[in-house]
């Protein structure tokens, strides 16, 4: 029985400032004319990656030169392994085990595009981070982040067939990425974190 105008969202934010440029990962890869995509986080149910290793089949169908990082740990480690194994998909999925910090920002920096297919994600900071780094993103209708960036393709996360759509047209369209990252920087202007925090001082006053 909470009135409606007393419960108000404050959603996580990012650092302002633009990422600098790392030495580059992937580079054998990328001169061989290989596009990235790149999943970052935990492997576990509630992150959606058995969804995104279905995606990654019916992109590879329609495009043998993408490859696929799966970047992070969880308890479904084992089984997505199994997955992309059972798939035929073991010479187009890379696992790059839990990258933090520069190794991580490197990986985002050599990516064409991030994918966060999460099935329940209360926010999600990877699609914020990614931006920072030149990256666009793919992101699921289910997660938080969602709700306040709309530079950046939606779906749901059972659909891998519209999922795989989006990951084709992104790397088919450079003009489409440049797009969507020269806004999204611009949106990120207003989702920094220290704008929560006056929206929270706000509050309280």
């Amino acid at each position: 029985g909470v009135p409606a105008d007393k419960i108000v969202t404050v959603h996580n934010g990012c650092e302002a400032h633009e990422a600098p440029q790392l030495p580059p990962t992937l580079g054998q890869l990328k001169s061989q004319g290989k596009k990235i995509v790149l999943y970052h986080g935990r492997i576990s149910i509630q992150k959606g990656v058995d969804y995104f290793v279905h995606a990654a089949r019916k992109v590879v169908d329609v495009d043998p030169s993408v490859v696929f990082v799966i970047s992070g740990w969880g308890d479904m480690t084992t089984q997505i392994i199994e997955q992309v194994g059972g798939l035929g998909l073991s010479k187009h999925v890379l696992f790059a085990g839990a990258l933090w910090e520069e190794d991580r920002d490197r990986m985002y920096q050599a990516a064409d595009l991030v994918v966060m297919p999460s099935v329940s994600e209360p926010f999600g900071l990877v699609p914020l981070e990614a931006l920072q780094h030149g990256t666009p993103s793919i992101i699921s209708k289910q997660s938080g982040v969602a709700e306040v960036l709309t530079h950046v393709l939606k779906v749901d996360f059972w659909d891998v067939e519209e999922m795989a759509n989006q990951i084709l047209a992104t790397l088919r369209y450079p003009v489409l990425r440049q797009q969507m990252v020269k806004e999204g920087r611009e949106q990120l202007k207003g989702l920094t974190w220290k704008h929560a925090a006056n929206k929270i001082r706000e509050i309280y006053q």
